[in-house]
């Protein structure tokens, strides 16, 4: 019996649970928590360990999935994964969400920190959500990734359809399992299949729908996060949820002063966060982009790492309406 492995990685929301569930011929194990943190504003429940899940390919072949959990807090099961689990796994599959502000931040943060693992392994980019985002498209990826030094294969998927997952399986085994019955394995799977039937809704039905949560809402999801606020391009609040007027007023004065340091010093490069820190009173964050800027208010005692990670995860799904 041959026995392959396959790692899934990528951000909160790309698609590997799913992914692994429209594939495995067992009940999946998982270790979903609830949320309690930014990722509220996509999910209400997110992978805090690994996922794993078995699909048979021949009578002969038998392949192990694995997936990782997304968010930087739990990347001590990366390296646990990594080092002892898929230590010997065929491939690197890398799910990216085309809904995220800039993908290919996700696809340059991953490939560092999994560079040691791709030495000997090959490396799969599948792009998801691309019906909900169809931009940045094939050409694009491939052009971009030509500029990052990156040469491998791009496939837009839907992680809840098996026969799409399984183009990546093919891609990675295809050629070392010839006998593989790829159709009909896609039909042995098409139970698992999530992709929701094309169904016409009234436009009122359609309209009593829950809102989506707000950004500044999932901001203060997080314990420890007090308040946030939104500012566009022109740096004028879009909205916030900051009580003090002496803090928001702090917020706006830091952002402005990112601008001023990048010009008068500019050996500093692109400057993306600014914290201030006190032993008794709330830390004060912003993180600017050209396009936006968030500020946050935290409690001192909360991991600076921690708010990073949440308005990183903020501001790259910020195109969500508010």
């Amino acid at each position: 019996m041959a026995d392959y492995k396959i790692l899934f990685t990528g951000s909160v929301c790309s698609g590997k649970t799913t992914a692994i569930k429209s594939l495995s011929e067992i009940e999946t194990v998982d270790t979903d928590a609830k949320v309690s943190d930014s990722v509220i504003r996509r999910k209400q429940r997110t992978t805090i360990a690994m996922d794993y899940g078995v699909l048979e390919l021949t009578d002969t072949a038998k392949l192990h999935l694995y997936g990782t959990p997304g968010q930087e807090r739990f990347r001590f099961m990366w390296q646990l994964m990594m080092s002892d689990l898929v230590a010997d796994a065929e491939a690197l599959i890398l799910l990216v969400d085309n809904t995220r502000t800039d993908p290919f931040k996700d696809i340059r943060f991953y490939v560092e920190e999994f560079r040691d693992y791709l030495v000997k392994r090959r490396l799969v980019i599948a792009v998801t959500h691309a019906d909900v985002r169809a931009n940045p498209d094939y050409n694009y990826y491939m052009n971009e990734l030509k500029r990052m030094g990156l040469f491998t294969t791009v496939l837009f998927i839907d992680a809840r359809d098996p026969a799409d997952v399984l183009k990546l399986v093919k891609e990675v085994v295809g050629r070392r399992e010839k006998t593989v019955d790829w159709q009909a394995l896609a039909e042995k799977l098409s139970g698992n299949s999530t992709v929701p039937e094309a169904v016409a809704v009234p436009e009122e039905v359609a309209d009593s729908g829950a809102k989506p949560v707000s950004l500044i809402d999932a901001a203060i999801n997080t314990r420890g996060i007090t308040g946030a606020m939104h500012l566009g391009a022109d740096r004028k609040v879009l909205s916030s949820n900051v009580a003090s007027m002496q803090s928001q007023a702090l917020l706006k004065a830091m952002v402005n002063l990112v601008s001023a340091l990048e010009q008068k010093a500019a050996f500093l490069g692109n400057i993306d966060s600014f914290m201030l820190c006190g032993e008794e009173q709330e830390t004060l964050s912003v993180f600017v982009e050209e396009e936006q800027a968030l500020g946050m208010c935290s409690d001192k005692g909360l991991s600076l790492t921690v708010v990073k990670q949440q308005a990183a995860d903020l501001l790259q799904w910020s195109r969500d309406n508010d």
